[in-house]
This record gives structure tokens, sequence and C-alpha cells, in this order.
């Protein structure tokens, strides 16, 4: 009797597990039920149905997977469903992501695919006991459910509508050519053109407000690299403002040598630490 009582314990068992296999996509998680690490790790990208192609291995849309591990801090397995654009370094985006606050509940309301095979997914938000939407931009890429971050916007995933995800790169290269004579805040002539596509980008795009932040290397004392970077963004905000962005658009300050992306052990690796980034954000 016990024999028997033991197998029908594993028949039930077994029956619960394949009533919700992903292989069925009838029989989904709840929508509100974000999955567990333990999900993830046991299920392979095989098993995944994309008649629905918002929806992970396990059964669970790809943005809440991207939130539920954003949520511990997991930003490894973060990244195996996120498209981040080629010209970051793997520690600043470690760096943002740290510094983001996407801490509100979302979920899944509608699903667009585009032509080019890119979805578009729109979630209803809970903000401070307010209802809100947002939209996603999303790609397969190899099978896998993945959406687009974008380092540059304080919201790290909402889509706009006027983003270059096939070159997502434009404004960071920008960024990247503005070059200052050595240990002053003088702009080089050669950051003429970068200087001019991000003008170009706050005209084209008057809704948005800029926020510069200024990096040193090592050398010098912290309280001058402080400073020493905190005018070179405001450098940047003057000849913006001086060519017609105005001034409640614009903001900087300056981080010094706090927040550097590699070690500053190579002249090649101190030049990478020297930059000014960009945080963009919707005016209120």
């Amino acid at each position: 009797m016990k024999i028997y009582n033991l197998v029908a314990i594993f028949f039930l068992i077994g029956s619960f597990l394949a009533l919700f296999s992903c292989n069925d996509p009838s029989n989904k998680k709840a929508s509100n039920e974000l999955p567990t690490i333990k999900d993830t790790i046991n299920t392979t990208v095989s098993r995944a149905n994309w008649r629905n192609p918002v929806m992970s291995p396990v059964g669970v849309g790809v943005a809440r997977i991207v939130r539920g591990y954003f949520l511990v801090g997991d930003y490894k397995k973060m990244l195996q469903f996120v498209i981040v654009p080629p010209c970051y370094q793997p520690k600043q985006i470690e760096n943002i992501l740290r510094k983001s606050t996407w801490g509100y509940e979302i979920n899944l309301s509608n699903l667009q695919w585009l032509p080019d095979s890119t979805f578009i997914l729109t979630h209803r938000t809970s903000k401070q006991n307010t209802t809100g939407s947002e939209q996603y931009i999303g790609r397969i890429i190899n099978d896998t459910a993945k959406i687009f971050l974008f380092p540059e916007k304080q919201n790290l995933f909402q889509y706009y509508g006027d983003e270059n995800i096939d070159d997502p790169c434009q404004l960071k290269d920008a960024m990247d050519k503005i070059y200052f004579a050595f240990d002053k805040t003088i702009i080089l002539k050669q950051s003429a053109t970068s200087l001019a596509a991000i003008l170009s980008y706050l005209k084209s795009n008057t809704n948005i407000r800029a926020h510069f932040i200024g990096h040193t290397s090592n050398e010098g004392s912290k309280s001058h690299n402080i400073q020493l970077s905190q005018l070179r963004a405001k450098a940047i905000c003057d000849y913006l403002s001086k060519n017609g962005i105005v001034m409640d658009r614009l903001s900087y300050e300056g981080k010094g040598d706090k927040e550097p992306l590699v070690s500053n052990d190579t002249e090649a690796n101190k030049s990478i630490n020297r930059r000014v980034e960009i945080s963009v954000n919707e005016l209120d």
C-alpha cells in the first residue's frame, strides 16, 4: 500500500510539471509572476515556442525577465536578454545599471511586429500609485528575444520611436571625440564636428534634457580632478548654450577619478578614463 501511494505521488508531480511546460503556449505562468533564477537556469532556449516572440523559454515576457534579474542585481544573466550598443565598455554598462532606478512594476499589454522583424512591447507601468505606459523595442537573436538598452537615457529601456537601433553609437561616438587640452578645460578644434552633432541632436529633440558627467584619470589630487571634470562638462554646456540650447535643458557634474572604466596603469587606459558622458531624459 505504501509503495502504491508513493507511485501515485510521483505521478501527480509529473503531471503537474507537464501541465506547466513552456512547450504548451496555453499554459503560461501568471502575468504577475517574475521568473526565478532556477527557472531560467534549468530551461533551455530550445524549449521556447516563438509563436509569441516576446515570451521567453520559461513562458514569461522578456521584459519581466530582464527586470527580474535587474532587481536582484544579477546583471550578467540580465544582459543575456538585452541588446547593448557595442561601443560601451562592460564596466560602463555595469556602472549605468547600478545607478538606474527601474523599480516600478510593469505588465505587458501589447505586442507589435515591425517590417524588419523587430518588435515593440507596450507595458503598463505603476509608479507611485500612478498607472502609465511605456514602449520597449526588441529583436529575436539566435532564438532568444532581447530588448534594446539605451545607455544614454535615464530610463534605459524606454523607446521613443526616433532611436536609430541599427547605429546606436552615434551619440556616444560624438562624446568620445570631444578633446580637451591637457589638464585644462579648453575644447580643442578637432572636436568641432562632434560638438555640432550633439547640438544637432538636441535641436532635433526639443523634448530632451541633457546631463553631462565629467571623468578624469588618476593624475593629480582628488579635489583637482573633481574640479577639472566638472569644468570640462560645463564647457560643453556653455558651447551648447551659446548655440541656441536653453540652459534649462542642460546640467553637468564632475566625478573626478572615482569611476574609472579600466585600470589607470597605462597611458592608453588613462585616456579611456578621461571622458565626458551624456545622460538624457524627457522634459517634465
